[in-house]
């Protein structure tokens, strides 16, 4: 439980992420913004080092060093995300309130203004410049729908002033032919302007100080191909299968394309169809995968326009954390421009990551679950990243298992026959299972290729053209696949976050191997989505500690 330096460190983290507090439930920070000038950050530096010299638990040091390396990232691109996510928060929680969207939009401008002092005179990489420029379509669009709200004048005058301010400022980073960001167009622009992120010092000190890694990027980048060649020979077997199925090339873009084109979906209908298999999948994941507490409460809506430059796929959003009533949204991206998904496994695959790898995972442990846990624990730091993508990406492959061992069953449930009965209505169990093992296994292609290339263009090793064409050569993914889901939005948020996902995901699968009982298997699950955030070596040791326990149980 909570003791006196862990409520500083809550306290303090408040103070630094005001929009983060009000979004886990702190409603007095409502209309705040963090203003990043020179001084309010080494003042933060210097207040999280005086609490990191008196913290005693291994949790307050990891946590504490976290939130330091987070600060110490020099980039312009973050003070458009705060500004863009703090917004929709806002009109999430309470709609367009005047006073509070007022106070947030002149905190914003301050904060644009904080950033552009301070990045004035800097040389900023061609990467980090396009990261920026991604984000500012966003803040136009979210802008443009509080405005359209808005009910009085100078609050629609605000909305005016800060798009202009926020164009004013992504100028210092512009890059011609950048255009709306487009894969064609910034493959134009990168090969004019070259790639550099200009991370290579800071990468291996945010792996370890901020994300809890203690290899090194080389041992991570080794570990990846090590998966990527471990998975490969059954990925490229169920392209085999599903090629001779469509009668098209056995290739990752004809296969896509043709899984795609079964039912061809408008794009209208894709979040209808969500909503559809969601009904059913809940009840058979609470059988089988992980129990869901009774309070849970997630909504399920299209990824707003402005929010698509960072989620180019979906996404889950955690509300009211520190409550007694938080919950989730979860967002399903369908603008063609991005990377939407299109056929009913890949909407499957999906549905699964984001809410019953995320979303369950902040209800069971904002509500204890499975017992309190220390509101340290709660705090969306840096190392949060790596546990709930991991589960997620874990939670992937553990439906697969599931929905093709329906095929095996003699004895089905009520909800295992009801998801057997939808799938009927989709092409049947055997063909969808082999869709969903095939979007499984290309996301875990992905997710291997992610920690390659966050290693690679971090250091310097490898430019990101070069990289996608090694990604593509090498696994068959897409080129443009490689790249949405690598750079616009997992580059943007922290270097070293697109390891998160594979590295803690195989961690915990290893540990999970050793539990050989169904039931203990959904115990250990829920357990591992019902205790936080905890540093990565401590979740760990934690998942072992209870593994252990379970194998020791009598049936």
């Amino acid at each position: 439980m909570a003791v006196p330096l862990d409520e500083q460190i809550l306290g303090l983290y408040k103070e630094l992420y005001p929009s983060e507090a009000y979004l886990m439930g702190f409603r007095e920070y409502a209309g705040k913004v963090f203003i990043p000038t020179r001084k309010s950050l080494s003042t933060g530096l210097r207040k999280i080092k005086a609490l990191r010299r008196g913290a005693k638990t291994d949790l307050q040091k990891k946590v504490l060093d976290a939130i330091e390396v987070n600060f110490r990232l020099e980039e312009p691109q973050p003070v458009l995300d705060n500004i863009l996510g703090t917004i929709f928060v806002h009109l999430a929680k309470e709609g367009v309130h005047e006073k509070h969207v007022l106070s947030l939009l002149r905190n914003s401008s301050k904060a644009i203004d904080a950033t552009a002092v301070r990045f004035s005179k800097k040389q900023i990489p061609v990467g980090v410049k396009a990261l920026t420029l991604y984000r500012l379509g966003g803040i136009v669009s979210i802008l443009d729908a509080v405005k359209k709200e808005a009910k009085t004048i100078e609050l629609k005058s605000e909305c005016d002033a800060l798009k202009k301010k926020a164009a004013e400022f992504v100028t210092m980073f512009k890059l011609d032919g950048f255009g709306q960001g487009r894969f064609d167009e910034v493959e134009r622009v990168f090969k004019k302007y070259g790639f550099d992120m200009g991370r290579k010092k800071f990468y291996d000190y945010a792996l370890k100080r901020g994300f809890d890694y203690h290899e090194t990027p080389e041992e991570l980048e080794k570990k990846a191909i090590s998966w990527i060649d471990e998975e490969q020979s059954k990925f490229r077997a169920i392209i085999a299968k599903l090629a001779k199925f469509y009668n098209c090339k056995p290739t990752v873009e004809a296969v896509t394309k043709a899984v795609d084109s079964r039912i061809p979906f408008k794009t209208r209908e894709l979040l209808k169809v969500t909503k559809t298999i969601r009904r059913v999948v809940r009840r058979l994941v609470n059988e089988d995968l992980v129990r869901i507490n009774p309070k849970y409460n997630t909504r399920v809506i299209e990824t707003p326009s402005y929010l698509t430059g960072t989620i180019p796929t979906g996404a889950a959003q955690f509300f009211d954390t520190f409550t007694r009533r938080p919950f989730q949204v979860y967002f399903q991206t369908t603008d063609p421009k991005r990377d939407p998904d299109r056929s009913v496994s890949s909407l499957l695959d999906l549905l699964v990551h984001e809410e019953y790898g995320h979303c369950v995972h902040h209800s069971n442990s904002s509500l204890g679950f499975m017992g309190r846990v220390n509101p340290v624990q709660l705090l969306p730091t840096l190392l949060s990243g790596p546990i709930t993508e991991g589960l997620s990406f874990n939670r992937e492959r553990e439906f697969m298992d599931v929905v093709k061992s329906l095929e095996r069953k003699k004895r089905l449930t009520k909800a295992e026959k009801d998801y057997v009965e939808l799938m009927g209505k989709y092409g049947g169990l055997k063909l969808t299972n082999l869709e969903v093992e095939f979007q499984t296994r290309r996301w875990r292609m992905v997710r291997f290729l992610r920690v390659v290339g966050d290693v690679r263009i971090n250091t310097g090793k490898q430019g990101l053209l070069e990289f996608l064409d090694w990604a593509h050569e090498y696994t068959g993914v897409a080129r443009a696949t490689a790249y949405y889901q690598l750079f616009p939005a997992h580059e943007g948020i922290f270097p070293g976050y697109a390891t998160a996902y594979a590295v803690v995901g195989q961690e915990i699968m290893a540990i999970e191997k050793g539990i050989r009982d169904d039931k203990k298997r959904v115990k250990f699950s829920t357990y591992l989505c019902s205790i936080g955030y905890p540093p990565r070596s401590a979740y760990r040791r934690l998942l072992q500690d209870y593994a252990k326990k379970l194998r020791k149980e009598k049936r």
